[in-house]
C-alpha cells in the first residue's frame, strides 16, 4: 500500500511539474514540457498494461462498458495531458484541468472497485 502511495505521488509531482512548467518558461522549455507530457502518459499507459497482465482476471471480471469506460477515460487523460490544456486554457483554470484529469482517474479507479463486488 505504501509503495502504491509513494507511486501515486511521484506521478502528482512529475505532472505539477509539467504544468509549471508550460506556464513559466520559454520555448525550449515548452518542447522539454511536452516531452515530460508524453514520458508521463507512457508512465500511466504502462502501469495500467502491467496492472492488468499481473492480474489478467481483473480485465476479464470487468464487464464489455466498464471495459470502454477504463479505456475511454484513459484516452481522454491522455488526451488532457497531451494536448488538453493548451485547448482550454481559454474555458479552464489549471486547477480546473487538474481537476478534470483527477475526475477520470477517479472514474477509472470505481469501475475497477465496482467490478470487484461481485
Amino acid at each position: 500500500m505504501t509503495a502504491g502511495v509513494r507511486n501515486t505521488v511521484i506521478i502528482l509531482g512529475i505532472a505539477a511539474l509539467a504544468v509549471v512548467w508550460q506556464r513559466a518558461f520559454s520555448f525550449a522549455v515548452a518542447g522539454i514540457s511536452w516531452i515530460i507530457s508524453i514520458l508521463f502518459v507512457v508512465a500511466i499507459a504502462a502501469a495500467a498494461v502491467q496492472y492488468f497482465r499481473s492480474k489478467p482476471l481483473a480485465w476479464l471480471v470487468l464487464r464489455p462498458w466498464q471495459r470502454a469506460v477504463v479505456i475511454i477515460s484513459g484516452l481522454a487523460i491522455a488526451f488532457l495531458v497531451i494536448a488538453g490544456y493548451p485547448l482550454l486554457a481559454d474555458r479552464i483554470t489549471p486547477l480546473g484541468w487538474i481537476a478534470l484529469i483527477a475526475a477520470f482517474v477517479l472514474l477509472i479507479w470505481w469501475v475497477i472497485r465496482d467490478s470487484r463486488r461481485l
